[in-house]
């Protein structure tokens, strides 16, 4: 809404405005026209002469919305204005800390670190904090994101390293306490301290230490505060129920609520999706005891949508009661609409597969747009998570209506930069297969697929990465490059085309040329070589239709982002890029793809929720409307602060079922005109019917779930054209039948097919790790420890130790001091293994015994049992050792390779054992716990269906892409479309 002049407010804009002496709460419900009230107060402080520009603080949240504001004042103001204090509060204490923090003794030339450039700042310095149980010496790096959000948490909470390390140090005398959470609580604290100091010396500082050390700043220099206190006369702040508790203690330092201040703050419980452990009401109450002669408003006349739109965002708001201003404060916020109704304003649509659904997306906007004349840029589809917009991508792309996907972190993952920032990892790693595999499929190179798989198999069948195998292969028609020892592999050399031969020479003369840059020029540079020797400088030029465009406009963006970091840093080689870069990948932080405004391309906008808040739209798609999916599955941090240390005022329900209530209402309240809801019964491999989310029966009623459920049962029995499962994808060519599968095949396929099909179908070889490694190194040890044990039961804990010496496995690992921290963890687990479990009366009967099961007719199992030891009456035992963690024990009933074990051991299998005489052991080395099960008949068939329906899923080529958390650390992501 836009509202230019006073004439057009209304009566509690109006009052709000008029409000210009004391404190003041106004509650601004979705559309009612906050920015504008906001505005116009603003303009008129001004016009009125009780404040200039300058006299005026108004803080926000995004920069977006801060721009908005300043923007729509500077249009309000005929003669401008010299200096508007509009900005988010992160920009607002950057801006007071350059001024000021000599004040304290810091720098003020501080550097200013995004969260992917902190946590490689945590990582450098790893082993400069006191770490012990958060820095597991198996993989160092597992808890460096936990340890950044739990830092992160702390400041937000306003509580200071000292504060922490006090309250950390005083519970160690508490009886109640675990010891262990004791000393974790202990280390924590003391690494909160060290990671603050090591920044403060490198005059680095992360977003959360602007607020922090303004607070310092302010406490600990009052003259300094008083300065900006008599600076403002009038301070406002938006989005008031999305402040923290640090955040609102800066509000109360500027703004001390004795001096009945001219505070204004505009907020809505209901739009609150940020806050921790959905806290949506704390700071709003907090303020109305702070600050107990503050007046308040509440606006509740919508512009935006109809009332339709409106009532059923309410009905489903409702269900948070007694967590919300209404019930807590005794008000009102039911929206009064200004816009017409529309008939089928609100519907919603149940699919029975998520193609359908999407299928069905795609063709009611061609019906809008066609019948309803309604323009691409008018509708917007929303989901919960980036994830969920692949398959609606697709349905767009089949039907060929334009798009844009406007979710955070999406120029990285767009596949033209893909393309650039798989060539720097090849740079950085001639052993990275994955990433040298796309640069091949870049449609510069051309390389004809079957020579591809030839090279694949090349590379695979001579045991090296696929560069080595190219540049031998190369070798043999490059007279510079041959060795003598290149001539073992020439009877094995694929035969490839001639125009490929001559693209694999270019292309290892160009990473050669490239390789000797990299000490003299940053990663930029390298990549504009690779644009001229390529000729894809000529191709940009080119530009043939918006999707052209588009990709010119993202490289540039790429290398814009690249110039900067090279002006932030003094090393902006190949190799710290592609770690700055895979860490933004990591998270989720890369620059929008776009910097355009939702509605500046005529395409279908398609966003994540939290993207869309502050947008609207006239059509509104709020898609797969699932349990799991939306709303999510609860997940804690991994590690959470103590909750004697909260501030916050918690609410008594369920805090994140609230939570992603009140974003399924902001998702609602975009939508001006219609607004649709979509799911499907089943989603992805169809195994599993989901349940309709519960906020959709909050918002329509039950009568309509019920009803769509009962209309999708009539019509199960017609075919859909996305049917998948009634259709089954093409299967495998009959030439290459698949009979036998290990059970780590299986356990790869389930967590994603798409994964399954690079590792064991393609076969591209991955770069080795340091847990790996580790692994195959202690089943080694003990696999000679115990063949050397059969002849000899004298051997002791040193010749278990010397042979972790002579068969140590040192690849994979990020530097020397990690490999030696793991030889030690080593020498620790098998000690402690050794004088534990071991004894010498252990009759050991048959070491990394193989086995092969058949489950049905071509279908067999293969596998490796680690030790089979003899018991009594009969009795065996078959183990397997575990370097990582134990899991929890509901997960590991449901692991199916103990079952396995059983069957190959039973009587039909190698032992001929009934399973009364099977026992079945994990042995945790990391934990040091052994976990011994006994199996029965009903585990056996379980497990024989899990494996038929996994290898029926196999069989018939189905490798769609299982999107989740893993994703971020498959080794194949760059070749991976799905992964956006």
């Amino acid at each position: 809404m836009t509202q230019t002049s006073s004439l057009e407010l209304n009566v509690n804009q109006q009052q709000a405005i008029a409000h210009t002496a004391g404190p003041l709460l106004i509650v601004a419900g979705a559309g009612t026209g906050k920015t504008s009230t906001l505005v116009e107060k603003i303009t008129s402080l001004i016009d009125q002469k009780l404040a200039t520009p300058e006299e005026i603080l108004c803080l926000t949240f995004t920069e977006k919305a801060a721009y908005e504001m300043e923007e729509r004042v500077d249009r309000a103001l005929p003669y401008g204005y010299f200096q508007m204090w509009i900005s988010t509060f992160h920009s607002f204490c950057d801006e007071v800390l350059r001024n000021d923090i000599n004040h304290i003794g810091l720098d003020s030339g501080f550097t200013l670190m995004t969260q992917a450039q902190s946590i490689v700042f945590l990582r450098k310095h790893l082993f400069e904090l006191e770490l012990k149980y958060f820095r597991p010496l198996g993989n160092p790096g597992k808890f460096i994101e936990g340890l950044l959000q739990h830092f992160s948490r702390l400041r937000d909470e306003d509580i200071q390293p000292e504060e922490y390390l006090n309250w950390a140090q005083a519970q160690q005398t508490d009886e109640e306490m675990e010891a262990d959470e004791k000393e974790q609580y202990l280390e924590l604290a003391h690494a909160f301290e060290t990671y603050q100091k090591l920044k403060v010396q490198e005059g680095m500082f992360d977003f959360d230490d602007l607020i922090s050390y303004t607070l310092q700043l302010f406490r600990k220099r009052p003259h300094i505060l008083e300065t900006y206190r008599k600076k403002f006369k009038y301070v406002m702040i938006d989005e008031f129920q999305d402040t923290n508790i640090a955040q609102y203690d800066l509000i109360k330092l500027l703004c001390p609520p004795e001096r009945n201040p001219n505070l204004t703050v505009v907020g809505d419980d209901s739009q609150a999706i940020y806050k921790f452990r959905g806290a949506s009401v704390s700071n709003i109450l907090n303020f109305m005891k702070d600050y107990p002669t503050a007046a308040q408003v509440t606006l509740k006349d919508n512009y935006r949508s109809n009332q339709r739109v409106l009532d059923i965002s309410y009905n489903l708001i409702q269900h948070n009661n007694p967590d919300t201003l209404e019930a807590k404060l005794g008000i009102s916020k039911v929206l009064t609409a200004h816009k017409p109704m529309l008939k089928d304003a609100v519907s919603f649509e149940l699919c029975r597969h998520s193609e359908d659904e999407y299928g069905w997306i795609g063709e009611k906007i061609v019906e809008l747009h066609k019948k309803q004349k309604y323009e691409l840029r008018d509708m917007a589809i929303l989901v919960r998570a980036n994830a969920h917009a692949d398959g609606i991508i697709a349905a767009l792309v089949r039907q060929g209506i334009p798009y844009q996907f406007l979710g955070p972190g999406t120029l990285f993952r767009q596949p033209e930069i893909k393309d650039l920032i798989s060539y720097l990892h090849v740079l950085s790693n001639l052993e990275d297969t994955v990433s040298l595999y796309r640069v091949l499929g870049m449609d510069l190179f051309d390389i004809d697929p079957q020579d591809m798989s030839m090279l694949l198999s090349f590379a695979k069948k001579i045991s090296l990465p696929l560069y080595h195998a190219i540049e031998i292969y190369t070798s043999f028609y490059h007279d510079e490059w041959y060795k003598a020892g290149n001539l073992v592999y020439k009877e094995h050399l694929p035969l490839l085309r001639e125009e490929t031969q001559t693209r694999l020479i270019e292309l290892v003369e160009m990473i050669k040329r490239h390789l000797k840059r990299i000490r003299t020029d940053n990663a930029g540079k390298i990549l504009y070589y690779f644009f001229e020797d390529t000729d894809y400088l000529s191709q940009l030029t080119e530009v043939t239709s918006e999707a052209d465009e588009k990709r010119v406009q993202n490289i540039n963006k790429f290398f814009t982002l690249l110039k900067k970091y090279e002006t932030d840093h003094e090393d902006a080689s190949v190799n710290t890029v592609v770690e700055y870069i895979d860490m933004c990948l990591n998270l989720g932080e890369s620059p929008l793809a776009s910097d355009t405004d939702a509605v500046a391309t005529n395409a279908v906008n398609i966003l994540t929720i939290h993207a869309a808040k502050g947008l609207e739209f006239p059509v509104v798609f709020l898609s797969n409307m699932v349990h799991g999916r939306f709303p999510t599955y609860a997940r804690r941090d991994q590690i959470p602060i103590p909750d004697a240390l909260i501030k916050e005022t918690l609410p008594e329900g369920d805090f994140h079922l609230q939570e992603e209530r009140r974003l399924a209402y902001v998702a609602m309240t975009r939508a001006k005109e219609r607004l649709y809801l979509t799911a499907a019964e089943i989603y992805g491999d169809g195994t599993r019917k989901r349940k309709v989310s519960t906020f959709v029966g909050e918002a329509l009623g039950a009568e309509a779930v019920l009803n769509k459920q009962a209309l999708q049962r009539e019509q199960k029995q017609q075919l859909s054209i996305f049917d998948f499962k009634d259709v089954p994808p093409t299967p495998m060519p009959a030439a290459t039948p698949i009979t036998n599968f290990s059970y780590t095949q299986l356990e790869t396929y389930k967590r994603c097919p798409l994964q399954y099909k690079y590792q064991y179908v393609l076969q591209i070889p991955t770069q080795a790790n340091s847990a790996a490694s580790f692994g195959s190194t202690i089943h080694i040890v003990l696999q000679k420890f115990y063949e050397e044990f059969m002849q000899d039961k004298t051997l002791g804990l040193e010749r278990m130790l010397e042979l972790l010496k002579t068969h140590w496995i040192p690849v994979g690992y990020t530097s020397t001091t990690q490999q030696d921290r793991m030889k030690k963890e080593g020498e620790r687990m098998l000690t402690e293994y050794f004088n534990q479990f071991h004894t010498s009366e252990v009759e050991v009967e048959r070491l990394e015994c193989l086995f092969k099961i058949r489950v049905e007719d071509e279908l067999f199992l293969t596998g490796k049992m680690d030790r089979v030891d003899k018991k009594a009456d009969g009795v065996i035992e078959i183990i397997d050792y575990k370097t990582g963690s134990m899991p929890k024990e509901k997960d590991l009933q449901k692991n199916i390779q103990l079952s396995l074990y059983a069957i190959a051991a039973g009587d039909k299998g190698t032992f001929g054992k009934p399973l009364s005489q099977i026992k079945l052991t994990f042995y945790y080395l990391q934990d040091m716990k052994k976990i011994t099960m006994e199996k029965t008949e009903a585990d056996i068939v379980l497990a024989k269906q899990e494996v038929q329906n996994t290898v029926k899923n196999i069989r018939a080529g189905d490798f769609t892409p299982n999107v989740g958390p893993w994703c971020d650390f498959c080794p194949f992501r760059m070749i991976c479309e799905a992964w956006r």
